[in-house]
């Protein structure tokens, strides 16, 4: 299916999300909390939220574009970018947390593919004015972050005692965090627009080594976790399909 609105990305993030229930895979964690980011990019359009709604929706459907490729390269056995390629083979470790799993999917998406999708949106004119846009979409994902908590601690009893103890400390550093990858991705983009595309594939390279580096900071690839574990393995947990359910 041909992503061209925002209503087709929309559709596509649910069949997504409909296959990882079926297939009872934690790769549908990312698009429900995704799909709730898309749908209020859709209501800020339609309510005037944004200087220039076109332009607004076509970066939202450029830059979900991206997400979408590389979870149908992975599924289709083809290499995504090396970011994407680890945040889906972690979906097939239990011991990565739901948080965890949301953060990966968010850092290959906003560290990697934001600045790249603002740059191709705007390779045929100035970037600046795309600028306050962009930057209001903090505002959004911050927002959201209370909401998908709520959902994880509503698919266990074991997640909401967790977030109880964490208290808003998990929701400050996911708004500080995302507000640092957003300005860095800003930066990536005015690398971007500022290059010849014959430029363009050696930078998003060194981009995508980058963002893989910090993925393997926020969820080594080996245990560094062994009293979660432990403690986690003695607690009956939801099941991903439940959680997925949660989330969206």
């Amino acid at each position: 299916m041909a992503t061209q609105t925002i209503d087709d990305v929309i559709q596509t993030l649910t069949d997504i999300i409909d296959e990882c229930r079926q297939a009872n895979s934690r790769l549908g964690y990312f698009p429900a909390m995704y799909r709730k980011v898309t749908v209020r990019i859709k209501e800020g359009v339609e309510n005037g939220r944004f200087e220039d709604p076109a332009r607004m929706e076509q970066l939202d459907i450029v830059f979900a574009q991206r997400y979408i490729e590389a979870y149908r390269q992975h599924r289709q056995g083809r290499q995504p970018t090396r970011a994407w390629a680890y945040a889906f083979a972690r979906a097939q470790d239990t011991q990565p947390t739901v948080l965890h799993h949301l953060l990966l999917g968010i850092n290959a998406h906003i560290n990697l593919d934001l600045g790249i999708a603002a740059a191709q949106v705007c390779q045929n004119c100035a970037l600046e004015p795309l600028k306050n846009d962009f930057f209001a979409v903090n505002l959004v994902l911050a927002g959201l972050l209370d909401e998908v908590q709520e959902g994880v601690n509503q698919s266990s009893p074991f997640f909401r005692y967790l977030d109880m103890l964490g208290g808003s400390a998990d929701e400050a550093l996911g708004n500080f965090s995302i507000q640092r990858a957003r300005q860095a991705a800003w930066e990536k983009a005015q690398a971007l627009h500022q290059r010849t595309p014959e430029a363009h594939p050696a930078l998003i390279d060194q981009y995508d080594r980058a963002t893989t580096l910090l993925a393997k900071l926020i969820c080594p690839p080996f245990s560094v976790s062994e009293i979660f574990t432990g403690l986690s393995g003695q607690i009956s947990t939801p099941e991903p399909r439940e959680i997925i359910t949660a989330l969206a």
